[in-house]
Protein backbone atom coordinates (compact mmCIF):
# COMPACT_ATOMS: atom_id res chain seq x y z
CA UNK A 1 0.00 0.00 0.00
CA UNK A 2 1.80 3.18 -0.76
CA UNK A 3 2.38 5.75 1.80
CA UNK A 4 2.76 9.54 1.35
CA UNK A 5 4.19 12.38 3.61
CA UNK A 6 1.48 14.86 3.07
CA UNK A 7 3.15 18.74 4.51
CA UNK A 8 0.03 21.02 4.51
CA UNK A 9 1.82 25.01 6.06
CA UNK A 10 3.65 23.31 8.53
CA UNK A 11 1.61 20.15 9.44
CA UNK A 12 3.04 16.92 7.88
CA UNK A 13 0.48 14.14 7.63
CA UNK A 14 0.91 10.52 6.88
CA UNK A 15 -1.36 9.51 3.84
CA UNK A 16 -2.17 5.61 3.02
CA UNK A 17 -3.63 4.59 -0.24
CA UNK A 18 -4.57 1.03 -0.48
CA UNK A 19 -5.88 0.74 -4.04
CA UNK A 20 -4.78 4.26 -5.89
CA UNK A 21 -5.98 3.26 -9.37
CA UNK A 22 -9.90 2.72 -7.26
CA UNK A 23 -12.75 5.98 -8.03
CA UNK A 24 -13.04 7.35 -5.63
CA UNK A 25 -9.78 6.96 -4.21
CA UNK A 26 -9.94 5.67 0.00
CA UNK A 27 -6.90 7.57 1.84
CA UNK A 28 -6.32 7.04 4.95
CA UNK A 29 -5.08 10.41 6.41
CA UNK A 30 -3.41 9.92 9.81
CA UNK A 31 -5.67 7.04 10.76
CA UNK A 32 -9.03 8.53 9.54
CA UNK A 33 -10.41 7.42 6.32
CA UNK A 34 -11.33 9.94 3.29
CA UNK A 35 -12.85 9.46 0.07
CA UNK A 36 -11.87 11.86 -2.86
CA UNK A 37 -11.95 12.06 -5.92
CA UNK A 38 -8.89 12.48 -8.36
CA UNK A 39 -8.27 14.64 -11.56
CA UNK A 40 -6.25 14.72 -14.19
CA UNK A 41 -5.25 18.15 -15.23
CA UNK A 42 -3.85 19.12 -18.64
CA UNK A 43 -0.79 18.84 -17.72
CA UNK A 44 -1.40 14.98 -16.40
CA UNK A 45 -0.10 15.77 -13.13
CA UNK A 46 -3.29 14.38 -10.56
CA UNK A 47 -5.02 16.44 -8.29
CA UNK A 48 -7.18 15.84 -5.35
CA UNK A 49 -10.23 17.34 -4.78
CA UNK A 50 -12.05 16.98 -1.57
CA UNK A 51 -15.99 15.61 -1.77
CA UNK A 52 -18.10 18.44 -1.49
CA UNK A 53 -17.59 21.96 -0.38
CA UNK A 54 -20.61 24.71 -0.84
CA UNK A 55 -20.89 28.30 -2.09
CA UNK A 56 -24.13 30.43 -3.02
CA UNK A 57 -26.08 31.09 -0.55
CA UNK A 58 -29.20 29.03 0.60
CA UNK A 59 -32.22 29.07 2.87
CA UNK A 60 -31.25 27.78 6.33
CA UNK A 61 -32.59 24.01 6.99
CA UNK A 62 -35.79 23.62 9.05
CA UNK A 63 -34.32 20.86 11.15
CA UNK A 64 -30.57 20.84 12.81
CA UNK A 65 -28.38 18.77 10.91
CA UNK A 66 -27.58 15.13 11.48
CA UNK A 67 -24.48 14.24 13.21
CA UNK A 68 -21.43 12.71 10.98
CA UNK A 69 -22.08 9.38 12.79
CA UNK A 70 -25.60 8.78 12.05
CA UNK A 71 -25.44 10.66 8.71
CA UNK A 72 -27.39 8.67 5.62
CA UNK A 73 -25.54 6.91 2.95
CA UNK A 74 -26.40 10.36 0.78
CA UNK A 75 -24.51 12.55 3.22
CA UNK A 76 -21.95 14.66 1.91
CA UNK A 77 -19.55 15.72 4.70
CA UNK A 78 -16.71 18.06 4.65
CA UNK A 79 -13.37 16.55 4.47
CA UNK A 80 -11.40 18.96 5.70
CA UNK A 81 -12.61 21.72 8.47
CA UNK A 82 -13.35 25.47 6.38
CA UNK A 83 -15.46 28.10 5.38
CA UNK A 84 -18.35 27.91 2.80
CA UNK A 85 -17.71 30.18 0.21
CA UNK A 86 -20.09 29.20 -2.21
CA UNK A 87 -22.98 26.62 -2.91
CA UNK A 88 -22.99 25.48 -6.62
CA UNK A 89 -26.65 23.70 -5.96
CA UNK A 90 -30.25 23.61 -4.86
CA UNK A 91 -32.41 21.73 -3.11
CA UNK A 92 -34.85 19.36 -5.78
CA UNK A 93 -31.87 19.65 -8.26
CA UNK A 94 -30.52 17.07 -10.05
CA UNK A 95 -26.66 16.05 -10.55
CA UNK A 96 -23.62 14.43 -11.82
CA UNK A 97 -21.43 12.66 -10.60
CA UNK A 98 -18.13 15.12 -10.64
CA UNK A 99 -20.62 18.15 -10.58
CA UNK A 100 -19.30 20.64 -8.08
CA UNK A 101 -21.62 20.97 -5.20
CA UNK A 102 -19.91 23.64 -2.89
CA UNK A 103 -16.45 24.86 -1.95
CA UNK A 104 -14.68 25.27 1.12
CA UNK A 105 -11.72 27.77 1.74
CA UNK A 106 -9.07 26.27 3.63
CA UNK A 107 -5.49 27.82 4.46
CA UNK A 108 -6.91 30.36 1.99
CA UNK A 109 -7.14 27.53 -1.01
CA UNK A 110 -10.60 27.25 -2.48
CA UNK A 111 -11.49 23.58 -2.40
CA UNK A 112 -14.39 22.53 -4.64
CA UNK A 113 -16.41 19.20 -3.17
CA UNK A 114 -17.93 17.20 -5.87
CA UNK A 115 -20.66 14.52 -6.33
CA UNK A 116 -19.64 11.07 -6.06
CA UNK A 117 -22.43 10.09 -8.45
CA UNK A 118 -25.73 11.02 -9.93
CA UNK A 119 -28.48 12.12 -7.79
CA UNK A 120 -30.81 15.09 -6.73
CA UNK A 121 -30.43 17.47 -3.66
CA UNK A 122 -32.35 16.59 -1.03
CA UNK A 123 -31.09 18.68 1.89
CA UNK A 124 -28.43 21.54 2.64
CA UNK A 125 -27.36 22.01 5.79
CA UNK A 126 -24.64 24.95 5.30
CA UNK A 127 -24.64 28.60 4.27
CA UNK A 128 -22.17 30.67 2.26
CA UNK A 129 -19.80 31.91 5.00
CA UNK A 130 -20.51 29.59 7.59
CA UNK A 131 -17.35 27.89 9.51
CA UNK A 132 -17.62 23.60 8.89
CA UNK A 133 -15.84 21.48 11.24
CA UNK A 134 -14.12 18.14 9.57
CA UNK A 135 -16.78 15.45 8.57
CA UNK A 136 -19.51 18.08 9.45
CA UNK A 137 -22.74 16.99 7.09
CA UNK A 138 -22.90 19.44 4.29
CA UNK A 139 -26.00 17.92 2.23
CA UNK A 140 -27.69 15.02 1.61
CA UNK A 141 -28.17 13.38 -2.55
CA UNK A 142 -30.65 11.09 -2.77
CA UNK A 143 -31.08 8.28 -6.09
Amino acid sequence: MPVYHVTVGEKTYTVEVPNPSERPVRAIVDGETMVVDVETTAAAAPAVAAPAAPVPSAPAPAAAPPSAASASPGTITAPLPGTVVSISVAVGERVERGQELCVLEAMKMNNPIRALGPGTVAEIFIRVGEQVPHGAPLMVLKG
